[in-house]
């Protein structure tokens, strides 16, 4: 995180994950797409928003619950005005 002046969207697309579904004990991969809307002066580097999702796929999971732990982390992180977090995943 750092202090930089930016009022517009940042956005990752097609950030690959792979995670173990907690309820079927299987895997499941996908891929995440992250935004927020910073609020002033608190940015980060694009590979932060991917390393969210890598964080917390590490651990058994639904995807649902992935994907409000990112959005979460964001926020508590930059205080955005806004967060997007969507994750298209499938059971191998």
């Amino acid at each position: 995180v750092f202090s930089e002046v930016h009022d517009e969207v940042v956005l990752v697309k097609d950030i690959p994950f792979y995670s173990m579904c907690e309820h079927h004990l299987v895997p499941f991969y996908g891929m995440a797409h992250v935004a927020y809307l910073p609020s002033g002066d608190k940015v980060t580097g694009l590979s932060k928003l991917a390393r969210a999702v890598e964080v917390a796929a590490r651990r058994p999971q639904l995807q649902e619950r992935l994907t409000d732990q990112v959005a979460t982390a964001l926020e508590e992180a930059l205080n955005p005005r806004g967060v997007f977090v969507m994750v298209e995943a499938e059971h191998m």
